[in-house]
């Protein structure tokens, strides 16, 4: 079973003294590309590409070393956290949060966000995003590919939005834009968003 579990969060800034020594410790790395690509991931590390957590999670459980989970924002936000805790992988988490990407997407936009509702789009879960969407006036969606700025807003015809649509926050290609929903439907937004 791995040694520990640190889970990392990145919001794009530098990371932290103790994000850097658990990876320096690192034997095995798990992450998106662009986490993976990171310069401080040690060289000699084991890489894992997240795709199912749970399979990252099986594999992290029966490393034998010091294993590091990297992820976008405040990972225990609607993130993989919860995933890794489940019972059945008995992994022990030491989280290393960073800002999360709902508080960066509304610092970005200069708005208040205490008044939010928050809620997660994957494609099976898109229509209970839209309905949060229809219900509540001030929506923070966390995205997924198929079920992102474009679907939400073919979902939403007849309704109208007003989306503030943040792309690949905290790196260099970070934009925000603001569209109408019958706009939105119109463009292809790059991976991740919110």
């Amino acid at each position: 079973m791995a040694d520990r579990v640190t889970v990392i969060g990145w919001d794009g800034s530098p990371l932290t003294a103790a994000a850097r020594a658990a990876l320096s410790a690192a034997t095995l790395v798990a992450g998106a590309a662009h986490h993976l690509a990171l310069p401080e991931v040690p060289a000699t590390a084991e890489r894992i590409r997240l795709g199912s957590i749970d399979l990252a999670a099986r594999r992290i459980a029966g490393h034998r070393g010091s294993a590091v989970v990297l992820a976008d924002g405040d990972p225990g936000f609607f993130g993989v956290v919860r995933n890794l805790r489940a019972p059945e992988h008995g992994l022990e988490v030491e989280v290393v949060p960073a800002v999360s990407a709902v508080a960066t997407a509304f610092a970005r936009a200069g708005m208040p966000w205490e008044d939010a509702q928050i809620v997660v789009a994957h494609p099976r879960t898109l229509r209970r995003a839209v309905n949060v969407c229809r219900a509540h006036h001030k929506v923070a969606v966390l995205t997924s590919p198929g079920a992102g700025p474009a679907e939400l807003a073919l979902l939403l015809e007849g309704v109208h939005r007003t989306f503030v649509i943040c792309e690949e926050l905290g790196t260099a290609r970070e934009q925000v834009t603001v569209v109408t929903s019958d706009k939105a439907a119109d463009h292809v937004w790059r991976d991740p968003n919110v």
